[in-house]
């Protein structure tokens, strides 16, 4: 490169130099340089925002589980975080008690997901300390910290959070370097340009609107999420309760009939009984045993299913507090129908998919209008030895593609959001149907059996067993005294389980399947790159 020194540059001579560095070359060099330069300073001071941006967060709710720590398990180790948005309630149980709130949120803020860790350490029992026991509480707050499906419904809520303040956000402009006729010495034009395209149309803040209804169905799907994951919790319990309360009264039953083996083999020693008495009373003590080992069995595998529902497998078996549920009268169950939509949220995600699906159908109308770029740009032109400015404005002519295509099928994706409100609806009226005819049959079973048979069959097998010790009465007849007692007992804890899991399920909404994936609602950043084609 040429130098050259202060005392040389007096006007004439200086402008001769500088065209000779422009037609050697060093000008387009410098040129690029300083383009390069602009460019690096202004993704620095975007880095730097970047950086120093940190929104207001809302501290997310945390579910109480000091009652848990309480009862001598290890505490759970739980790190609050904070979510981009309050949730609604999560800890409901009744369609008489729901109130959910479509919270609105604001888009421009980003968050990490929560992080939350929970031993299984607490359910292992101390050799030094009593059995622990366990509510129905309890694993319902050890099942909304510790299931996954949940975690994974709340990430959805913010990714459709973030994807609502990026389609709403304009373009970047273009700042640039042109040069023309370089390879001619003396008629070269080099300069700098800036370049913009303005969105018309409306169309980032209908982008905004359509992410917006997108975002309140994902906060209404990962609130149906948390019902899913509670429906089964109870229902789980309340199977595992049943089992755990047949083998109590296996248990107990065995000892009976431990007893009538012993004064069937005394009446034998006496001459009075015979062999035959013997072998009946140890086969149905056999008969019993095998029913306890049963009863074992189904309340390992009910046990092991709640673990896992609960994102805490590997916990071991301990034992289950009675939670009986008390029935309400139900006089009319379309009321229970139509209060039971009203609070579903279901019910809700396919409302919200409806607004969805209308600001897409919007927002598709909107896209024909064509966009508006502009280009400004100054250089210096060699020939003429002089500056120039160049302008420029353009924009598609909208004469053949007008977007029906996407117009008509965001039209037919609205009827159907349409159409699956009215199938929700009907789906949620068949299954309450099927759990109201097993709530009244459950119902009618328990009251049956509390009031009448069991009183009287253990009325029967207390008369039966003082009569027989008395030699008055026939050992057969007191054999099938004693299975009627043991199987109507059985049947009445059957009973009573089938009772409370079908109230579980209509308090839950009548929705189940905890470790189903949640629904994604969103559709990516599409609609942003769409709003930028010109098309």
């Amino acid at each position: 490169m040429t130098t050259y020194h202060s005392q040389d540059y007096d006007q004439p001579t200086a402008i001769a130099r500088r065209r000779d560095i422009l037609r050697s070359g060093d000008g387009a060099r410098w040129g690029v340089g300083l383009i390069a330069c602009c460019l690096v300073l202004a993704v620095g001071c975007h880095a730097r925002k970047a950086s120093i941006w940190n929104p207001d967060r809302v501290p997310a709710p945390v579910a109480k589980i000091a009652a848990i720590a309480q009862k001598g398990q290890q505490a759970l180790e739980v790190t609050p975080a904070d979510l981009p948005f309050e949730q609604s309630p999560s800890n409901v149980s009744s369609p008489n008690r729901v109130d959910l709130v479509s919270v609105e949120v604001d888009s421009s803020t980003s968050h990490q997901s929560p992080t939350v860790v929970a031993s299984a350490a607490f359910l292992v029992e101390s050799t030094n300390s009593p059995a622990a026991s366990y509510s129905l509480v309890d694993l319902e707050e050890l099942a909304l910290a510790n299931n996954p499906a949940i975690r994974s419904a709340e990430a959805l809520s913010r990714k459709a959070a973030g994807l609502q303040n990026q389609v709403g956000t304009r373009p970047n402009p273009t700042l640039g370097y042109f040069g023309q006729q370089l390879a001619d010495r003396g008629t070269d034009q080099q300069g700098v340009f800036f370049e913009q395209e303005f969105v018309r149309g409306n169309k980032l803040e209908l982008n905004r609107d359509v992410l917006r209804r997108t975002l309140s169905a994902q906060q209404w799907e990962a609130e149906t999420q948390r019902q899913r994951v509670l429906t089964d919790v109870r229902t789980l319990f309340y199977e595992a309760l049943g089992a755990q309360q047949q083998l109590e009264a296996i248990r107990e039953f065995e000892a009976v009939a431990k007893k009538g083996v012993d004064v069937a083999i005394e009446r034998k020693n006496a001459e009075e009984g015979t062999a035959i008495e013997v072998l009946q009373s140890e086969t149905l003590l056999s008969e019993i045993s095998l029913a306890a080992e049963q009863a074992a069995a189904s309340f390992r595998g009910a046990w092991e299913q709640l673990t896992q529902v609960a994102g805490i497998p590997g916990a071991k078996p301990v034992h289950l507090e009675s939670d009986e549920r008390i029935q309400d009268s139900v006089s009319d169950w379309n009321a229970m129908l139509e209060a039971m939509i009203s609070k579903s949220p279901e019910y809700a995600v396919a409302n919200a998919i409806v607004c969805e699906k209308l600001a897409i159908l919007k927002r598709q109308q909107a896209q024909y209008i064509p966009n508006v770029s502009t280009q400004l740009g100054t250089g210096y032109d060699n020939g003429t030895d002089s500056g120039m400015i160049n302008v420029q404005l353009g924009a598609p002519i909208p004469v053949i593609n007008k977007n029906q295509g996407n117009i008509a099928a965001a039209h037919a994706d609205y009827t159907r959001a349409v159409e699956n409100v009215k199938r929700v609806r009907l789906s949620i009226g068949s299954r309450l149907a099927k759990a109201s005819q097993g709530i009244e049959a459950s119902s009618a079973a328990v009251k049956r059996y509390n009031e009448e048979i069991l009183p009287k069959a253990k009325k029967s097998l207390d008369l039966s067993e003082e009569v027989y010790r008395a030699g008055e009465l026939d050992f057969l007849q007191v054999l099938v005294v004693r299975r009627v007692y043991f199987e109507s007992k059985i049947k009445a804890i059957q009973a009573r389980a089938q009772l409370a899991q079908s109230l579980a399920i209509v308090d839950g909404m009548l929705l189940s399947g905890g470790l189903e994936p949640s629904q994604d609602f969103t559709d990516g950043d599409g609609l942003r790159g769409q709003s930028f084609g010109g098309q």
